[in-house]
């Protein structure tokens, strides 16, 4: 940050700010599964307080750890922009939504073998259609 700022000629502080701002830049390594917990309100609403004590149980760390094997990362961010899947989380680049704790730590212990879950909404919802099912536009 500290060649970055010299390169750009502004206070090095101003490169912290913008690093320590956003949760998409990471300060330190992260494991080779990130695990980001949005606790945005749709999500803690929906939630997100149990997905976090999932993810501790299963995994063994809290927010901010890594495993011991430098497997799993386990970081709390804001909105990730799929609230009507609330609650959700983000593993590296894919979504998994409509999480309960049960198939959260499905979806960690399917990591942890090698076979990573198919990510998107895990109720059998087509994409954000309302939870209900269809209510408009019915038959063809």
């Amino acid at each position: 940050m500290e060649y970055v700022a010299a390169l750009l000629d502004m206070a090095s502080i101003r490169v912290y700010e913008v690093a320590t701002f956003y949760t998409m830049l990471n300060l330190e390594p992260v494991g080779r599964y990130h695990v980001q917990l949005c606790r945005t309100t749709p999500c803690w609403l929906r939630g997100s307080d149990a997905l976090r004590d999932a993810c501790r149980d299963e995994l063994g760390i809290g927010l901010g750890e890594t495993t011991e094997d430098g497997h799993f990362t386990l970081t709390e961010v804001e909105c990730l922009g799929a609230c009507v899947n609330a609650p959700m989380v983000q593993i590296n680049d894919h979504f998994y939504e409509d999480l309960d704790p049960a198939r959260m730590k499905d979806i960690l212990r399917a990591f942890k073998a090698g076979d990573p879950s198919t990510p998107g909404p895990q109720t059998g919802r087509q994409t954000s259609a309302p939870a209900s099912g269809p209510t408009t536009l019915t038959e063809l």
